[in-house]
């Protein structure tokens, strides 16, 4: 394979990984009951930018595709959550050319990440329960980043693996950006500056305590996480509400 046709490839793998986890404009809500059921919405939009790089690096493909690889990310990950036992309600639905939106209820948060991890512990997310208290804890470091590569087995793609924070283990974020110049252009790292997955948490009571998120009303929260911090991973991405 010539240079130029390897740094489609790379560039195709590496937009495709920015758009599926930060969409540029990811918004994730997840509303809990008192007994730790509820429901998640999914608002991601797309950048104009990206979908024409990926239309640009789609015949580059090594399989021919009936739909575009955007699409195909997201009816992968909804046919994911309709197998899943402790999701339900599933639906989706695509909002002009730039928009996807994705909700679904859950019979418990933790049973749903179980069911994502393949029926293994997860580590990731914990909910846990006092006399008085609820409270959600969010941890992701290098180690249980696997973790959540089963959870979106996108991560695990051998195309995305290289761009992602177990092969760029400690790179500097100019170093990164640096490489994401290289293979996308000048464009490419403002947008991942720009990129941000924002987790905004609705709960049945009023929030009494909580770290590393902004507080929008007295039963919503709101975390947000810039996609550099989530690529790399140099330091453990951590939030924590308590109801």
């Amino acid at each position: 394979m010539s240079t130029r046709g390897l740094r489609m490839m790379c560039a195709s793998a590496v937009v495709l990984a920015i758009i599926s986890f930060s969409g540029c404009v990811l918004q994730q809500g997840i509303s809990m009951t008192r007994n730790r059921s509820g429901w998640a919405t999914t608002d991601l939009y797309v950048y104009d930018f990206f979908l024409t790089v990926l239309e640009d690096f789609e015949p580059f493909s090594p399989e021919e595709r009936t739909t575009s690889i955007m699409d195909a990310s997201i009816d992968d990950f909804v046919g994911q959550l309709h197998e899943t036992p402790s999701a339900t309600n599933v639906a989706s639905a695509k909002i002009g050319g730039n928009g996807y939106f994705i909700d679904f209820t859950f019979s418990s948060l933790e049973d749903l990440l179980k069911d994502l991890n393949r029926r293994e512990p997860q580590s990731i997310v914990r909910v846990t329960q006092s006399k008085t208290d609820t409270t959600l804890s969010i941890f992701l470091d290098i180690n249980n980043y696997p973790q959540l590569a089963r959870m979106i087995p996108f991560l695990a793609d051998p195309n995305f693996e290289t761009f992602g924070p177990l092969y760029n283990e400690g790179m500097s974020e100019e170093e990164y950006l640096d490489m994401i110049s290289y293979i996308l252009g000048e464009e490419g790292p403002p947008a991942i500056d720009d990129s941000v997955i924002s987790l905004r948490l609705t709960t049945p009571s009023p929030i009494k305590s909580f770290s590393g998120g902004v507080k929008e009303s007295p039963n919503s929260i709101r975390f947000d996480i810039p996609l550099i911090d989530f690529l790399l991973l140099s330091d453990p991405i951590t939030f924590s509400a308590t109801w």
